[in-house]
């Protein structure tokens, strides 16, 4: 598998792929309208904030550099999002994503959760200095599908605890204290 950014013409798979989580997962279609409205909104930053895995399998594909041909690529299997938001107590980078039901358990999830933490951790050095300051943590979260039993593994990899905030229905938010390293 391999992860790379989002691209515009990345929708109608993402989208494909939310849905058929969704329905996997028991969850409600509304998550499908509301990735489109993220998708589209310009303020969000998808093309940076957005990533997609890609099924390349390598011992396949043995051409070009790095094993690839160029420009060939694979069906996209999964997606993330990083969104920013900021409330009185603290700085949360969201993650929210799915990978397609026959592509689970071969690690993508994990491959996205990387991607995601180190966006944030890019984007967290712009204001780290002035969250300091305020006294305000800066917390990585994702959101993943309570029914799926990988869901508790996944985030304990990334040292990320359950929560007891809402959430979307069949939903369960993790959390951990994002610490930007210094240079």
């Amino acid at each position: 598998m391999r992860i790379r950014n989002y691209r515009q013409a990345d929708e109608p798979s993402v989208i494909q792929i939310q849905r058929v989580a969704m329905q996997e997962d028991g969850l409600a279609e509304k998550s499908v309208s509301d990735l489109q409205d993220w998708l589209a909104n310009s303020t969000m930053d998808a093309l940076l904030n957005t990533f997609v895995i890609n099924d390349d399998d390598d011992e396949l594909n043995t051409w070009g550099q790095a094993g690839t041909l160029d420009g060939l690529e694979g069906e996209t299997v999964g997606f993330v999002t990083v969104q920013l938001y900021q409330d009185r107590r603290s700085y949360h980078f969201l993650c929210r994503g799915a990978v397609h039901p026959q592509h689970r358990r071969e690690n993508g999830g994990r491959i996205l959760l990387v991607g995601a933490l180190n966006r944030a951790r890019i984007l967290a050095t712009e204001f780290e200095f002035e969250a300091e300051q305020e006294g305000l943590p800066i917390y990585f979260e994702a959101l993943l599908p309570e029914r799926d039993p990988a869901s508790a593994r996944l985030a304990a990899r990334f040292e990320m605890h359950p929560t007891e905030e809402p959430a979307p229905q069949g939903m369960r938010l993790y959390r951990r204290e994002l610490y930007v390293e210094e240079a």
